[in-house]
């Protein structure tokens, strides 16, 4: 070996070393967003879902614990039921319009949503969350930097959803799947942040879900916690399930006004 090719090799040698060390911030939002979407099992398998039914358990605090049924229904159909009490309580929405009924509290007919509650009911109402198919959605996204969650480094998302509403998305840095999303709910006029944890992931049918979802709501004296048992991909449902029964029997619904987005940009977000 000639004298002049030592530095040259040794520097050859290194270079692994060095790729392995590049800061992972380096990456792109696109490459991020696009390695959350395989790794929770790819962009044809989720635009084949129609349709969801999570079935579990929901820890409601104070050491209750009831069964629940969450649906999901393209384009944004929702209809969450759980019993409480010997009852069914149920908050549904159809894209539009929703209704809740709450029998523990004596209501025993369906009544619209507040806009508050129609503003949550939104956002929960997703099928496959603000990332797949983003750009068709109108959803913009901007990648922040890196932090840990729970331990583990992950990417901060800016994700900009209709209406100019921000949400923080959270992925693992090593997996890619989602692990933390921030936002806010208004409350009797008022704005709290609500930061919702997932965990436990397995796969179904080819998608990777969650098994464990627990939100925190600020100044609440404790958290909500699903735990789901079951999981059916593209069950039938039927369009009534999440529109008001009264407004489907001919009753009118009294008008109720648009939610306003009210959740704003984490401190650094644009």
């Amino acid at each position: 070996m000639r004298l002049d090719e030592r530095p040259r090799r040794a520097w050859l040698a290194l270079l692994p070393l060095a790729l392995l060390a590049a800061p992972a911030s380096a990456q792109t939002a696109g490459e991020v967003v696009g390695r959350n979407v395989e790794a929770r099992g790819g962009l044809e398998r989720w635009r084949a879902v129609h349709s969801l039914r999570y079935v579990g358990r929901m820890d409601i605090g104070r050491g209750l614990e009831v069964p629940f049924r969450l649906e999901l229904k393209r384009p944004r159909k929702m209809r969450l039921e759980f019993e409480f009490q010997g009852k069914t309580v149920v908050q549904a929405y159809d894209g539009r319009a929703g209704f809740k009924l709450t029998p523990y509290m004596g209501r025993e007919q369906p009544e619209p949503l507040s806009a508050e509650e129609l503003e949550a009911a939104a956002g929960q109402a997703e099928l496959d969350g603000p990332l797949l198919d983003h750009e068709a959605k109108g959803h913009q996204v901007e990648l922040l930097g890196q932090e840990p969650v729970e331990g583990r480094d992950a990417f901060r998302l800016a994700v900009t959803v209709g209406g100019g509403v921000v949400r923080q998305l959270l992925l693992d840095a090593e997996s890619g799947l989602d692990v933390k999303l921030e936002g806010t709910r208004r409350l009797r006029g008022k704005d709290y942040r609500v930061d919702t944890f997932f965990r436990e992931y397995r796969s179904v049918d080819g998608l990777m879900l969650p098994f464990v979802v627990e939100t925190r709501l600020e100044g609440a004296p404790s958290s909500q916690k699903l735990t789901i048992q079951r999981v059916e991909v593209n069950p039938l449902l039927d369009e009534g399930r999440f529109t008001n029964p009264q407004s489907a029997a001919g009753v009118p619904e009294p008008a109720s006004t648009k939610p306003t987005p009210t959740t704003k940009p984490r401190p650094g977000a644009r």
